[in-house]
């Protein structure tokens, strides 16, 4: 598959992983730290991105525990940077939720999407 249509489909699919995110980590914040919040939603967002990448966006249907690992390695640098991110934002600016929101799932997003494109999913 062309490198365009995975974007495309990534780009398709990011809403339902985005509203995925979101949606727990907006329950959460009022029960729990930011901080933790972000990282059950993000644990919830990437398993719902791990079915969307695996069999939809990159076609990967072959059956592989490296893969599994690979995936695993990327999504904990990826929660790492998605939390960190979130977390500094909020502490420049305090009220800014939803944009620091926003921004850690972009730059999360663009993270993943390079590594899951030539590592993770990459045919052996």
């Amino acid at each position: 598959m062309s490198t365009k249509k995975e974007i495309i489909r990534f780009f398709v699919a990011g809403p339902v992983v985005g509203v995925t995110d979101f949606g727990v980590y907006y329950l959460l914040i009022n029960f729990l730290s930011f901080s933790l919040s972000k990282a059950i939603s993000f644990i919830c967002a990437s398993i719902a991105a791990y079915l969307f990448n695996k069999y939809w966006i990159f076609h990967f249907n072959q059956p592989s525990y490296s893969e599994i690992g690979r995936y695993t390695i990327i999504n904990f640098l990826a929660l790492g940077i998605n939390v960190l991110t979130n977390q500094s934002l909020l502490n420049v600016w305090p009220g800014a939720v939803f944009l620091a929101l926003i921004l850690a799932s972009m730059l999360t997003g663009l993270f993943t999407f390079i590594f899951f494109k030539w590592w993770v999913f990459k045919a052996q």
